[in-house]
């Protein structure tokens, strides 16, 4: 039996291609011909060649296969992404989607995210909020809001698929590295001179990944299942990657309020002059982490048998795998 992944070279999709293989599964990987695709190098893995955009690599990718894991994406918090946002996330998961259908997959787990999920202003967010269109949400996060709805559109035409949402993943394996694992080498390399209040929901990369592997085993065709982990302030981590690292945190922390001022011109002025520089922040990004926003895995847990593990393990095994691969 063959089981297809996406999004394979990526930080979640590193450590999800490595499990499966340890469990002695024959997995084939989708990538882009125009890639460097290390990531995967070394890997016994099945290569098939092709593109979230191209609906025909995605019908001969699937060609063959009896279970697909959906972990690709395009994620940015950048202004001016919306139309790259809208071809990879929504109508590349209408594709794989369709062609999963059609070519009788057994059974398909789709990586959305926490963004997809609405905030409950009164406490933990769970499986029922859906996102208020009267809230303000990030492209990204209407993207893949959208992506789930081609993925129920699908399973109402008998598709059998389950859908799983992570909240911020931090752990090893971060090739690229994301965008949590770029601040990590840059606090490790001294480069953090201030910080910012707020907090956010982080998960280990191995919870997620134990949680896609329940999901296809156990979760309910139709539900949707959430991987967040623990709700976390900004001063913690920073605390911890003191402790991981031996580097002082940075003294000076910035008011929200001044932050969000700062942002607002930082974000003009980048997508009127460097629309192609990726911002370490942004306003959305300031307000994300401090909306109180925090989600519940107890369905997971319950239900699918889902065993989450400490925040702060996965913190130190990220630090522990930038030292070991040169990146620190």
């Amino acid at each position: 039996m063959t089981t297809l992944v996406t999004g394979a070279t990526g930080h979640l999709g590193a450590n999800f291609v490595r499990e499966l293989l340890n469990r002695g599964e024959k997995v084939r990987v989708l990538l882009r011909k125009d890639s460097k695709n290390t990531e995967v190098d070394g890997l016994d893995v099945e290569r098939a060649y092709g593109d979230l955009k191209d609906e025909q690599s995605l019908i001969a990718a699937v060609k063959g296969c009896n279970y697909v894991y959906h972990l690709a994406a395009f994620v940015s918090i950048r202004n001016g992404d919306r139309k790259e946002l809208y071809d990879v996330n929504v109508l590349g998961t209408r594709y794989l989607m369709q062609a999963c259908r059609l070519e009788g997959v057994k059974k398909v787990v789709h990586c959305s995210s926490f963004g997809a999920v609405g905030n409950n202003p009164d406490g933990a967010s769970n499986e029922k909020w859906a996102v208020s269109p009267y809230e303000m949400t990030t492209d990204y996060e209407i993207s893949k809001t959208f992506a789930e709805l081609e993925v129920y559109k699908e399973i109402a035409r008998g598709l059998p698929a389950v859908i799983v949402n992570p909240s911020g993943i931090v752990g090893p394996w971060d090739f690229k590295p994301s965008l949590l694992g770029r601040t990590i080498i840059e606090f490790s390399q001294g480069k953090m001179r201030g910080s910012v209040k707020g907090g956010f929901d982080f998960v280990p990369v191995q919870d997620v990944v134990q949680g896609h592997l329940l999901a296809m085993e156990k979760g309910v065709v139709g539900e949707r299942y959430l991987l967040t982990g623990e709700q976390h302030t900004i001063n913690e981590t920073l605390d911890w990657l003191e402790e991981f690292t031996g580097k002082a945190k940075p003294k000076l922390v910035i008011p929200t309020f001044i932050m969000q001022n700062i942002a607002i011109v930082k974000d003009w002025i980048e997508r009127k002059f460097f629309p192609h520089v990726y911002p370490r922040f942004n306003y959305h990004s300031i307000r994300l982490l401090n909306c109180g926003k925090f989600g519940t895995h107890n369905r997971a847990i319950q239900e699918l048998g889902l065993n989450p593990t400490p925040v702060k393990e996965a913190y130190r095994d990220a630090v522990l795998w930038f030292k070991e691969h040169g990146y620190i």
